[in-house]
């Protein structure tokens, strides 16, 4: 009697206790699944782009563009790649300006690294910080200095990505340029959009009350995306985010000079590589010409379906280039000459730069607590 009466009461706990590890084994196994379908879409879209969609755009087969680069000396290709280096060491000033104490060449390693972990999958930015996270960890930073780091270099990154539109119409009016249509379509959506993100920026920064609003929002925003995803909510959010907005104020304040100068000599030695490349193929265009397909080219890298938007930011730059007056064989084959640099380069790029890292035992320190976060790192 005791043991029929016990037992509706056991049973149902019982198959609970077996259900939710099968659960999570079932979600375990998803997950490549799952990966290796975004992989296979992304590839498949990446693939149709570069062979179908580029040459039927602009004109230019393969074997035409194929030509054309290789009448590219070694010479030419040696000075193309110490300009490429020195554009990846200005842009550690940036990253040292985001996280005070971590070193230009530390810096360096962790852009190499966490760009070529990015270029490796679609989606790749999360994988990217993921890797540069442990790494700086390993530098003697912690959690919250990170974090900072990660969210004011992507907004510097973003910012930067959506102002250079407006960068390149100005450029075009300089001279004098004939602007079409979608010219000033892109640029205006890019300054739009730029102008919102700036406006929505500055206002957290420097009004507490709207800070308190925004944050308020996101609060609300992430309980609803983790009920929607049959996650918990997460707790202390709108804690962090407050903590987090004075520490950015005090950071940008103290790091402004390297932020600005640093992205900027970044920004413009990247536009150099894509003139040079060009002219190493035979291009005669302008740098007004070219600083406007750089824009365009680096505004479609933020497209995620593809890594680094590689086939988006190709075909539209080369769009650009010839509808400003550029030869299509001699524009594609410069522009692929620049992605070459700024895209396949970065992959063997990032493995070098990790094993410097794991070389540098004088880079290593124990995090610290605290937020004198300039005295975890040095040299």
């Amino acid at each position: 009697m005791t043991t029929q009466t016990l037992m509706p009461d056991v049973r149902p706990d019982l198959r609970r206790d077996v259900q939710q590890p099968q659960r999570a084994v079932t979600s375990r196994s998803a997950f490549p699944v799952r990966r290796a379908l975004q992989v296979g879409v992304s590839l498949t879209v990446l693939v149709a782009l570069l062979v179908l969609v580029l040459p039927s755009v602009t004109g230019a087969s393969w074997e035409s563009a194929t030509k054309a680069l290789a009448s590219v000396s070694l010479w030419q290709l040696a000075g193309l790649t110490a300009l490429w280096l020195i554009g990846l060491w200005a842009y550690s000033f940036v990253l040292a300006a985001s996280l005070p104490g971590l070193s230009k060449g530390q810096g360096f390693v962790l852009n190499l690294v966490g760009s070529g972990a990015s270029n490796l999958v679609p989606f790749g930015g999360a994988v990217g910080v993921g890797v540069t996270w442990t790494m700086a960890r390993q530098y003697g930073f912690t959690h919250r200095a990170i974090g900072l780091y990660t969210a004011v270099t992507g907004i510097w990154n973003l910012l930067a990505r959506l102002a250079l539109p407006l960068a390149g119409l100005v450029a075009l009016l300089v001279v004098g340029a004939r602007v079409s249509g979608p010219m000033l379509v892109a640029a205006g959506v890019g300054a739009a959009v730029c102008a919102l993100v700036v406006a929505l920026v500055v206002a957290a920064l420097a009004s507490d009350r709207f800070a308190a609003r925004l944050i308020a929002v996101l609060v609300r925003a992430a309980g609803s995306l983790a009920r929607l995803t049959g996650r918990p909510e997460p707790e202390g959010l709108e804690t962090s985010l407050a903590s987090q907005r004075v520490s950015a104020v005090e950071l940008l304040k103290r790091g402004r000079g390297g932020l600005v100068v640093g992205m900027l000599a970044y920004l413009v030695l990247q536009g150099v590589l894509m003139w040079a490349c060009l002219a190493a193929v035979g291009s005669d265009l302008g740098w007004a010409e070219v600083t406007a397909a750089y824009a365009c080219g680096r505004m479609l890298t933020t497209v995620v379906l593809t890594p680094g938007g590689t086939g988006f930011a190709e075909t539209g730059t080369a769009a650009v280039l010839i509808a400003l007056g550029g030869d299509p064989v001699v524009s594609v084959a410069g522009v692929l000459l620049f992605s070459f640099f700024t895209f396949v380069c970065e992959i063997p790029g990032g493995a070098l730069a990790y094993l410097w890292h794991l070389g540098a035992r004088g880079w290593r320190r124990q995090p610290q607590s605290g937020r004198r976060v300039s005295e975890c790192a040095a040299g």
